[in-house]
């Protein structure tokens, strides 16, 4: 005799069935989620900027009918554009408004291009941005009065451009800013006193450019700052005490300024060690009763100079 074991469940096989079905396509889901590429928003954002930007003709150019991860300088994390980093690529154009689009981005390179008009003000509503350069192009106008917006700013570098108008004293407002690189423009007006809100600054630059009035007394609160660049403006009057006794100064650039006999190096300076000290040709007083106590290491020098910033 023989036992036969049935199973009576109703629709068992249909049951089985659906779950290999609905297996499979979770199996799908999870594949294509992880395959995924940039919203269609964040694509389409690039490719504006590539057909804004002559991007037929980069040095090293993308291939739109490949995936936005192939593509040069387009950093990406959790499927989203994070940084782009274009420097030196024969981008020729303008900046389109749709940068602003790309939400994520933390990283914006165009260095040492050719691109020319405004900076669009777009740009000051990447709330997460952390390094911005655009020096060494024909970028022209003025500073977008909303670049204080930018909060998480660390680097800011417009260097050698054709930016004209005053310094925003919205700038004041990122306080994150480590290097502040302005130089070889035609900024007109006075720095404002809001500078002195940034506590993080290591670099300020901002020579040869039109500069006028004298300097804000709020320099001397850069207690980081290791390298001030001011030559070739048309500041007048005094250099406060304090910013020549900023702790971590190294590199001190006042030369073809108006400053005359009114720089006077006092002995809180025997705390000094500048690798580089220029005054230019102007005359410097020194207190008389003071100038013996003033130590004047062997790598301090007087010459004239110019930084470019080449990074």
């Amino acid at each position: 005799m023989q036992l036969r074991i049935s199973d009576n469940r109703p629709n068992s096989g249909t049951t089985i069935v659906m779950k290999t079905i609905l297996s499979f396509f979770l199996f799908v889901l999870i594949g294509a989620s992880t395959a995924a590429q940039v919203s269609k928003v964040e694509r389409d954002a690039l490719v504006d900027l590539y057909k804004s930007m002559d991007g037929g003709n980069w040095i090293n150019t993308w291939s739109l009918e490949q995936p936005v991860s192939t593509w040069y300088g387009v950093q990406l994390e959790n499927n989203h554009i994070v940084g782009l980093n274009l420097f030196n690529n024969n981008l020729v154009g303008q900046l389109p408004n749709s940068i602003g689009k790309l939400k994520q981005l933390k990283v914006f390179n165009v260095a040492f291009n050719q691109l020319s008009g405004h900076i669009p003000t777009e740009i000051t509503t990447l709330k997460k941005l952390n390094v911005l350069r655009l020096g060494k192009n024909r970028f022209s106008g003025s500073i977008p009065e909303t670049i204080g917006d930018l909060q998480s700013l660390e680097i800011l570098d417009l260097y050698d451009n054709d930016l004209s108008g005053t310094l925003p004293s919205s700038i004041g407002n990122l306080v994150k800013m480590r290097v502040l690189v302005l130089s070889n423009n035609t900024f007109e007006g006075e720095i404002p006193s809001s500078i002195g809100n940034l506590k993080a600054l290591e670099g300020l630059e901002l020579g040869n450019n039109k500069i006028g009035g004298v300097l804000p007394l709020t320099l001397g609160d850069l207690v980081n700052l290791n390298r001030l660049v001011l030559h070739e403006n048309q500041l007048v009057g005094t250099v406060p005490s304090a910013v020549l006794n900023l702790p971590n100064l190294k590199v001190l650039q006042l030369q073809n300024n108006k400053l005359g006999i009114d720089l006077v190096l006092t002995k809180s300076m025997n705390t000094s060690e500048y690798a580089l000290f220029d005054a230019g040709y102007k005359p410097v007083r020194f207190e008389i009763d003071d100038i013996q106590k003033i130590n004047i290491e062997r790598q301090t020098r007087m010459a004239d100079t110019k930084f470019e910033d080449v990074d």
